[in-house]
């Protein structure tokens, strides 16, 4: 299935989405997308239980795994760097359920799930992973290679593994930017 067969089994899909050909997208019906949006090639977005809502002015990078079962949201202007992954669920790993049979369903599975929360302007750089039970603050950035496995504060810079702040950003100039372009987008539109 090409990316503008997928864009129509989508359960929302805004103005100018664009699915690269060789995206994979499981559980489209689960699967919301906003104006502008873009999804890179071998990005894989699995949209299982609550699935995925994906704002305005979004862009996922290639090689990315979107994985929900929890629900997964990107606010608008949101920013995910290659290869990138993002779960909203995982398998138990101290034996209380087989990770990833699915045979009978879930029934062997003991499956954590938990939203995963990134709020306007964060950027998420190239190589991270966040884990479910997640909220990134808006216009917080991830640095490349990072593990996110707690929440993150808005307007920061945040490095490492597990991924904390170590530097404020300012937002008055992105804020500014972002008031200018949604004029000039929407005053296009007429």
């Amino acid at each position: 299935m090409d990316g503008e067969e997928i864009v129509k089994k989508l359960k929302f899909c805004g103005k100018n989405v664009k699915i690269w050909d060789l995206a994979k997208i499981v559980f489209p019906e689960n699967i919301s997308m906003g104006d502008e949006t873009m999804i890179d090639d071998f990005t894989y977005l699995y949209g299982q239980s609550e699935g995925i809502n994906i704002g305005r002015f979004c862009h996922i990078g290639v090689g990315c795994i979107i994985q929900s079962y929890g629900l997964i949201t990107f606010e608008d202007f949101v920013g995910v760097g290659a290869n990138s992954t993002i779960f909203a669920g995982t398998d138990d790993y101290h034996g209380s359920g087989f990770q990833g049979l699915g045979v009978f369903g879930d029934k062997y599975r003991n499956i954590t799930k938990a939203p995963v929360t990134l709020k306007r302007h964060v950027h998420v750089g190239i190589g991270s992973i966040i884990l479910p039970g997640v909220t990134i603050g808006e216009g917080c950035s991830v640095g490349a290679g990072s593990i996110v496995t707690r929440d993150l504060p808005e307007w920061t810079i945040c490095i490492g593994s597990p991924c904390k702040p170590v530097k404020e950003k300012t937002r008055e100039k992105q804020l500014a930017m972002e008031k200018e372009f949604l004029k000039e987008y929407y005053g296009q539109l007429g």
